[in-house]
């Protein structure tokens, strides 16, 4: 998972960059999927974006970063806020 901070006056700069890192992470071995998500508005508005990401094992996710800095990572005044999570209950009424 991973929050982002984003000035309004660079979220178009923040999107694209955002498509630009998940083509990237698509190529990388073990990236499962990744889900961008826009706060509503409605309660805690700290984070504008939420994007959460599912890859196969943490190593997959740690070795895309060895020569790559995400684009959203080099835009003034956007902050990543990443974490790595294990699920640890998950609830489908299905």
């Amino acid at each position: 998972m991973n929050g982002f901070t984003v000035p309004p006056e660079v979220d178009d700069d923040f999107l694209a960059a955002w498509r630009g890192t998940i083509d990237h992470f698509a190529s990388a071995p073990g990236f499962v999927q990744a889900r961008l998500h826009r706060n509503t508005g409605l309660n805690d508005t700290t984070f504008q974006y939420v994007n959460i990401a599912l890859w196969e094992d943490a190593e997959s996710y740690r070795a895309v970063f060895r020569d790559f800095v995400p684009a959203g990572q080099r835009i003034p005044g956007v902050t990543a806020h990443p974490g790595l999570f294990d699920v640890l209950v998950e609830v489908d009424p299905r």
